[in-house]
């Protein structure tokens, strides 16, 4: 079950609040942050999803990556959504075999800039015992902060207990509630490029119902889909 603190109300501020907070631009991240891939002679890009507010929505994502094997992902965890519980024997699977990979989006989608440092560990924290608890693996160093609210006592705070690397990015499908999915296409085609962080959300169909066309865009643009895990620390 969700939180005492992730009522009705907050739900819905995730999933309007996450579209809203998604500039239409490179946005002028803080020190310290990370929104590209590192330079390489791959022409890749990283698609990253966050929250899993709908679970009907994030079992459609599990869904389209069991039947399309080369699509990798990056998911941002929210933890106390419990469709992160309910697809977690699919999702550790798809993790297993390096398809996904798991990071930390807090527990309860709480701006970190406003909240004490005691409470950003916890958030993170509680994300990650989740998580290894779930999955069996850390979502350390990567975090992505809710809305992309950071500063540098944020990212002080995260790097003191593991989490070092603040993961933002360069692009968004605008995959908001109440969105059209013409509007995610027309902002997929608009941001997918090589060396980029793209950021969507599976909070609803909006992206799920053009996920061919989306996949397409990869194909046709010659990119090659990599976790941030692969691109930023490749063993």
């Amino acid at each position: 079950m969700w939180n005492k603190e992730v009522t009705r109300k907050s739900l819905f501020a995730v999933a309007v609040a996450s579209f809203l907070s998604v500039a239409d631009a490179a946005l002028a991240w803080p020190r310290g942050t990370i929104s590209a891939l590192p330079k390489s002679s791959t022409r890749r890009v990283a698609w990253t999803v966050d929250d899993g507010a709908s679970s009907a929505a994030l079992g459609r994502y599990v869904s389209m990556l069991e039947k399309n094997p080369t699509v990798k992902i990056t998911f941002f965890v929210l933890s106390g959504a419990p469709g992160w519980s309910k697809y977690a024997t699919r999702l550790k699977a798809l993790q297993d075999r390096g398809q996904i990979q798991l990071a930390n989006h807090t527990a309860t989608h709480r701006k970190m800039t406003t909240l004490s440092d005691a409470r950003i560990k916890a958030e993170l924290m509680k994300c990650e015992n989740f998580c290894l608890a779930k999955y069996g693996m850390s979502t350390k160093p990567y975090y992505r902060p809710p809305y992309g609210e950071i500063d540098a006592r944020v990212i002080r705070v995260a790097a003191s207990i593991g989490f070092t690397k603040p993961m933002l990015w360069y692009g968004s499908f605008a995959s908001g509630s109440g969105v059209k999915s013409s509007t995610v296409l027309k902002s997929a085609s608009k941001w997918i490029a090589n060396g980029r962080i793209v950021i969507d959300h599976a909070n609803g169909y909006c992206t799920t119902n053009v996920f061919p066309q989306i996949l397409q865009i990869f194909r046709s643009r010659k990119l090659k889909l990599v976790t941030l895990r692969e691109a930023i620390d490749p063993q």
